[in-house]
């Protein structure tokens, strides 16, 4: 049985630091799978439109979820369908989501080595609509972020490549390359190969790039031509371990979801790092893997690995907090 949401709430406020500007608020805006911590939803990524709704994928159904915040009950809006490769049926596992200007979503499926779309007016809840192919020649797909000029970069996970992809779609050209690390976690046995994994865009149009395995974080300027220059390390801190979703507030400032840690933490310009909010395996955050800002609020999607600080006292499973859901941090 999963712990009260009453109980979460207490445990994820009283491990919250304090961040300029006050301590912040986290709650859960929804629980995706009510019935069970056992993944039967699995989300691992979240965006919003230009209305504030809030938008993920599950990779169990396929289904793209939307959620109001003001009225929190997720609705179908979209499907991406599994496929037949090399005679096998493969999910789409799909990853980082994101609009573009015309209010088209897009999304990096990693199996497929793709990034697919769904055109505003199919993303409707009386007629979910399906995905189409956008780009192709994307291995590992996993962060997406559009730059001002309309194109869309991706990361590929353990391959520490960044492709970039023109507004009208097609095949994907390297432009960024992460140097490979593989780390061991403190379990000694899991390894963690992801170094290309969440990206965005700063205000002056340089792209950030989480390296999960590192756990730290990147710059990288894109010249005129859309490649990037030599990736310069920013920051690298224990803080910083599980390093994976990136988005930036109105003020400018880099918050990043360290998935291993239950922490959402904040990296300054100078690549100071700090705590804005933490938690054990209770929640409210679990193994919180991206987010998204409507105004002032953040939105965190819950990946609920029971890996780590989201590991419940028997050690093997993480069935004490809510699972797959939607945290609010507000200030």
């Amino acid at each position: 049985m999963k712990t009260p949401l009453i109980g979460l709430l207490l445990a994820a406020l009283s491990g919250c630091a304090a961040m300029t500007g006050g301590t912040p608020g986290v709650s859960i805006v929804v629980d995706l799978d009510p019935a069970s911590s056992d993944r039967t939803v699995i989300v691992e990524n979240i965006t919003a439109d230009r209305n504030g709704l809030l938008y993920m994928a599950d990779r169990v159904s396929g289904n793209i979820l939307r959620v109001d915040p003001a009225s929190p009950k997720p609705v179908v809006v979209g499907r991406i369908e599994a496929r037949e490769i090399q005679g096998r049926k493969v999910n789409a596992d799909a990853s980082g989501l994101e609009f573009d200007a015309q209010g088209d979503l897009f999304v990096a499926v990693g199996p497929f080595s793709e990034v697919v779309r769904f055109r505003a007016a199919d993303l409707n809840p009386s007629r979910p609509g399906a995905a189409q192919t956008f780009a192709t020649g994307t291995p590992g797909a996993n962060g997406i972020a559009f730059d001002r000029q309309g194109n869309l970069f991706v990361s590929g996970g353990a391959s520490g490549t960044i492709f970039r992809i023109p507004p009208q779609g097609g095949a994907a050209q390297p432009v960024v390359q992460i140097e490979r690390s593989v780390r061991v976690l403190p379990d000694g046995k899991t390894q963690q190969p992801i170094v290309a994994n969440g990206l965005a865009f700063d205000a002056n149009g340089v792209l950030h790039v989480a390296d999960t395995s590192r756990g730290a974080v990147w710059t990288v300027r894109i010249g005129a031509d859309g490649k990037g220059d030599k990736p310069v390390l920013l920051a690298q801190n224990p803080l910083l371990e599980g390093a994976d979703g990136l988005a930036f507030d109105r003020r400018g400032n880099l918050w990043v979801a360290a998935n291993e840690l239950n922490a959402i933490v904040s990296v300054s310009r100078s690549g100071a790092v700090h705590v804005i909010a933490r938690n054990g395996s209770h929640g409210p955050l679990e193994f919180p893997a991206s987010l998204v800002f409507v105004g002032d609020t953040a939105y965190v999607v819950n990946f609920d690995v029971p890996r780590r600080d989201n590991m419940d006292a028997n050690g093997t499973t993480a069935r004490d907090g809510v699972g797959a859901s939607v945290a609010r941090i507000s200030r």
